[in-house]
């Protein structure tokens, strides 16, 4: 593990306040810090940097733990039973930590973190954080990220969640660009199944894309961010909080027509295009409408100008699979198919799963 970085450490701050830090965030008592002090080599001893780089190497605490207690930073490192090890990820209204449990080195979660904003927007936020939980809490598939608990503390709201090891589609496309046509079946058909779980419950996602695809190290698509989702039927007056007409809710390289008009008004298939926008991207290494600026984009996905067509990057392709994937893009919605499941079918047609393990294709009937 490398040592802090001392461009994001304070270089001001004394040995004093380190120790001072490092207690406050109770991941060291106060005895197991001066235990530490009294133990260190005398040549660290009055350099922050060095103790915090010490620490690190010796696995008492994490370099990102290191570099908030370097700057004096020690509130929300422990949130409860939980340690805060790193960052996963930042979005506009949150942030996703790594954690572990303080007393199981080995039982790992992803903490999402709620921004406090200490504005008037807050208890929008709030409101809005509690119902993707409530949401979320309504699936249980293999292909979904679970959600295990919605916590409070010390002003912060924050979710427990199944902590996935791998990279998101994004990530993979931005390091590798477009995948493989057998990945890429493979990943469909995961979220496929995924989706089709969701629409059971009346859950639309309302944000398929590349960056809420989880992919683990064992190519298994899982779906997750259930933020924007909405569920059919479901009734809220403000429409702040779920959406509806007038409010654009989703993605701009991935929102369906429809939902760019009423967000509520919305079926299963809406998510389908997302889907299918998703893997144009995963397939071309292109966004379907690129270059263009956000408004410039809700357009283009009105229109019926069609995204470049998939052959024009890649002619490596069976031809029945991108006329899927096209066909998921369709402008209107009654000439996409009508349900993930429907999708899943065709996919398995055309290209049936493994069989299971326990199934012996070498042994013949006599």
């Amino acid at each position: 593990m490398s040592p802090p970085d001392p461009e994001k450490s304070n270089p001001e701050v004394n040995v004093g306040d380190f120790l001072m830090s490092l207690m406050r965030s109770k991941l060291m008592d106060k005895v197991e810090v001066v235990v530490l002090y009294n133990n260190l080599d005398k040549t660290i001893r009055s350099e922050p940097n060095l103790i915090a780089e010490y620490l690190v190497k010796a696995g008492k605490i994490t370099k990102f733990q290191a570099e908030r207690i370097l700057k004096g930073k020690s509130r929300g490192l422990v949130m409860k039973e939980y340690q805060v090890l790193s960052v996963l990820g930042r979005g506009g209204m949150s942030t996703v930590y790594l954690a572990r449990k303080n007393d199981d080195k080995l039982n790992f979660v992803s903490m999402k973190v709620l921004r406090n904003l200490k504005t008037e927007r807050q208890d929008r936020l709030i409101a809005r954080f509690k119902r993707e939980f409530y949401i979320a809490q309504k699936l249980d598939h293999p292909n979904v990220v679970k959600v295990f608990s919605l916590e409070d503390f010390a002003g912060l709201n924050y979710m427990l969640i199944e902590f996935i090891q791998g990279k998101s589609l994004q990530k993979i496309i931005d390091e590798s660009g477009a995948i493989s046509q057998d990945l890429a079946i493979k990943l469909m058909r995961h979220t496929l199944t995924a989706l089709a779980h969701c629409h059971q419950y009346g859950v639309i996602h309302r944000d398929i894309k590349p960056s809420n695809i989880m992919v683990t190290p064992e190519n298994q698509a899982k779906l997750f961010d259930f933020g924007l989702a909405f569920v059919q039927g479901e009734k809220d007056e403000d429409l702040k909080i779920i959406g509806g007409k007038g409010y654009i809710v989703g993605t701009m390289d991935y929102i369906a027509p429809e939902q760019s008009y009423n967000s509520v008004e919305i079926d299963g298939r809406a998510d389908l295009y997302g889907l299918g926008c998703t893997f144009y991207h995963a397939l071309t290494g292109k966004l379907p409408y690129p270059g263009l600026e956000k408004k410039d984009k809700i357009k283009a996905q009105r229109s019926k100008e069609k995204s470049e067509p998939i052959t024009n990057f890649r002619t490596d392709l069976s031809d029945w699979f991108v006329e899927l994937v096209e066909r998921m893009m369709n402008k209107s919605k009654d000439n996409r198919p009508d349900s993930a499941m429907t999708v899943l079918l065709e996919l398995d047609l055309m290209t049936p799963p493994p069989l299971p393990d326990w199934v012996d294709s070498d042994d013949d009937e006599d």
